[in-house]
């Protein structure tokens, strides 16, 4: 009877074996069934080309460490072999004139993705430099339902990928308690003298100046008095500076997401967001027209939008696409709008920019007059 029993547990576990095979292979057989004939068009085109250059911008999604797993799941996911050659590049701004410059000259694109926000992306559309792309017929996750914006760009220029929450960086070792500030008139205090730091391309500031957020006559007046208070120049995701205490603030950031990745290494770095504005800064992911290995630059864009990739996307780059259930990038969003009801909210999106420059809002005005403010020239 023992033996009768135990012929009988094994047939169970053997019964039990067989059905998780089988659960799994129909469920590997389903996702596979579920890639559309365009997308494994691109996994073979990816599979043959097997390299994927980038030149990126800064510490964008951990910088080399973080694409490099990245690029090791997307491969586990579509049986690829992609390898990556990885260079440094600038901000966006320059790392979007460079490649401009290239696929103007006929020149082959220093990389397979260009990373860039909403202005970038469109000044990609209108220069051809980006590539025109059915996203929808190669993305394996259905687009949600009643999201808050499209997440294909304009004629397919690339899709966003991530969410980011604009506000200001400070030292929390300079920058403590009341001093902490809830609006951008804090900043103004004449203890904050020279204290200051801004980007080189004035981002925030020149958003803020759209009609429908802050205007420019309010933003005008207002770098005019923030002039005396700015010391120097750094780049949204460079915040060394400020770590080390050399500024005691950055007014505007790129995104939270640059703050969050010095706190975790211990760096003495806070982040507010004001109450006047909520900029909620989508970056997006593009494949130039010219780019050497478009397949893989394709896949790369495709996998960002699985839940592996979003998984990633926060683990590395501290940052997620809040329109997909569970973002934390949306939960953040959502906390400082309910802390702040009474603030202008912008989500700057490629359809966004689009739509002002088709309306004669020039954004990039706004920013060449600003910036010459602020140089005092």
């Amino acid at each position: 009877m023992f033996r009768e029993r135990s012929l009988s547990a094994a047939g169970r576990v053997l019964a039990t074996a067989t059905a998780f095979f089988l659960v799994g292979a129909f469920l590997q057989a389903g996702e596979a069934a579920a890639r559309s004939a365009a997308l494994e068009k691109v996994i073979e085109g990816a599979k043959k080309e097997g390299v994927l250059k980038i030149l990126w911008t800064e510490d964008h999604f951990g910088a080399d460490t973080g694409i490099a797993a990245i690029i090791s799941a997307m491969n586990k996911r579509y049986g690829t072999n992609v390898k990556m050659q990885f260079t440094q590049g600038s901000s966006f701004p320059a790392n979007l004139g460079r490649l401009i410059q290239e696929y103007k000259s006929g020149q082959k694109s220093s990389t397979d993705i260009f990373l860039g926000s909403a202005g970038h992306m469109l000044a990609g559309l209108k220069t051809g430099m980006l590539m025109k792309v059915d996203w929808n017929a190669l993305v394996e996750r259905p687009a949600p339902k009643n999201a808050d914006f499209e997440r294909v760009n304009p004629e397919g220029v690339g899709m966003a990928v991530a969410s980011r929450v604009v506000g200001i960086v400070y030292n929390t070792n300079l920058v403590k308690g009341a001093d902490v500030p809830t609006s951008i008139e804090d900043v103004l205090k004449p203890k904050w003298k020279g204290q200051i730091a801004t980007t080189p391309y004035v981002t925030g500031f020149y958003q803020l100046a759209a009609p429908n957020l802050l205007g420019e006559k309010f933003m005008t007046d207002y770098i005019t008095r923030l002039k005396p208070q700015i010391g120097g120049f750094i780049t949204c995701n460079s915040l060394d500076k400020v770590a080390s205490g050399e500024f005691a603030m950055l007014i505007f950031d790129c995104g939270r997401d640059a703050a969050l990745r010095y706190q975790k290494s211990g760096a003495p770095i806070g982040h507010t967001v004001p109450k006047e504005a909520i900029r909620d800064n989508v970056i997006d992911l593009g494949v130039p027209a010219n780019a050497e290995h478009p397949n893989a630059g394709k896949l790369f864009v495709v996998f960002q939008h699985t839940e592996e990739g979003q998984e990633l996307l926060w683990k590395y780059g501290a940052y997620d696409l809040e329109i997909y259930p569970g973002s934390h990038s949306k939960k953040l969003i959502d906390d400082f709008r309910a802390k702040y009801p009474n603030a202008k909210f912008d989500f700057e999106t490629v359809q966004e920019a689009q739509a002002q420059d088709k309306e004669g809002v020039k954004i990039d005005v706004y920013q060449k007059k600003f910036l010459k403010i602020l140089r005092g020239k």
